[in-house]
């Protein structure tokens, strides 16, 4: 067995290193945009829940409100 290594052997070397390479930034990649799409989803419900508790907040300031007003008229 000879260990010399030919030109031919050295360029499937190489390409296969670069075939590794492209492959894990592809994976990489898709699993980003697999991501993006999830948390733009995560984003928009996020903002829908700051929506409805800024509305429960008022709805409670207005029932604290109106408890007020009857605890006041009951004292009378």
């Amino acid at each position: 067995m000879s260990n010399t290594t030919s030109p031919s052997q050295i360029k499937d070397w190489i390409t296969f290193a670069m075939a590794m390479v492209v492959a894990v930034a592809s994976i990489i990649f898709w699993v980003q945009n697999a991501d993006k799409d999830k948390i733009q989803h995560i984003e928009g419900e996020v903002a829908e829940l700051k929506q409805d508790m800024k509305a429960i907040t008022k709805q409670n300031s207005e029932i604290l409100r109106l408890i007020g007003r009857i605890e006041g008229s009951m004292d009378k």
